[in-house]
């Protein structure tokens, strides 16, 4: 086609027909129908290659969602009482789960046109993607649990077997070490060996006492540690 026009105008003139299509909610037709009704369009359209990239990407940009609010209304009850995500996800779940409910979820990815769920020729299934959407939440909280618990065995050995190591029941053990009883042959020699050191003891007194009284009573200094204290008594102003 000619591009007589401003490009803006060109690009509005080409996708003047497929803008209503992103716009409006993702359709719940079968991608067959789908598939046969945009071909149809752009053999009537017949959209310029430029149009064609920009269209094929905002196609594409619809098959990612972003997390949405947990207690949001399902598209139809699955019970009496299960008519959000929240309570879908809380009947899902084991009656042993104890953890916080996460405050969005992330749904599965769902194209404007889906082949994930259903057949080809088949409409596409609201309550099963939410279905699935919800499955895939659950199992990742009990995984999350899984990996929880089993985190909290793995310390919980760690500590036993940090305490029943040796040097940890050493540490603790408040009993008085038993001393085997010293044999008679033993027993003789440290006895022999004390008697003359307690003699060899008496004789150095002796020879220091007998030195002590050749000395004059009155003198300088007086040495008291021969009789056991540590004390040097000096009389002398000089050094």
């Amino acid at each position: 086609m000619s591009c007589n026009f401003p490009l803006p105008f060109v690009f509005f003139r080409c996708t003047r027909w497929f803008l209503p299509l992103l716009l409006l909610p993702l359709p719940t037709a079968s991608p067959y129908f789908l598939m046969l009704f945009l071909f149809s369009l752009t053999m009537h359209a017949k959209p310029c290659f430029y149009c064609i990239v920009l269209l094929t990407t905002l196609f594409v940009s619809s098959c990612y969602w972003q997390p949405f609010p947990l207690d949001s209304s399902l598209s139809a009850p699955w019970a009496g009482n299960i008519t959000t995500f929240a309570e879908a996800l809380n009947g899902s779940l084991s009656s042993n789960y104890s953890h916080p409910f996460p405050n969005v979820i992330q749904a599965v990815d769902r194209c404007w046109c889906d082949f994930s769920v259903g057949g080809f020729f088949e409409p596409f299934n609201v309550t099963h993607w939410e279905y699935v959407s919800v499955q895939r939440l659950k199992d990742d909280l009990e995984r999350k649990k899984k990996s929880e618990e089993a985190l909290e065995k793995k310390e919980i050995i760690n500590d036993t077997e940090t305490l029943l190591t040796p040097t940890a029941v050493g540490s603790f053990n408040l009993t008085m070490p038993r001393t085997a009883a010293p044999s008679p042959s033993s027993s003789v020699i440290p006895l022999k060996s004390a008697g003359r050191d307690l003699r060899s003891i008496f004789r150095l007194f002796h020879y220091t006492f007998k030195a002590e009284d050749k000395r004059p009573l009155f003198r300088r200094e007086y040495d008291l540690r021969p009789y056991g204290l540590g004390i040097l008594v000096d009389f002398g102003w000089t050094r």
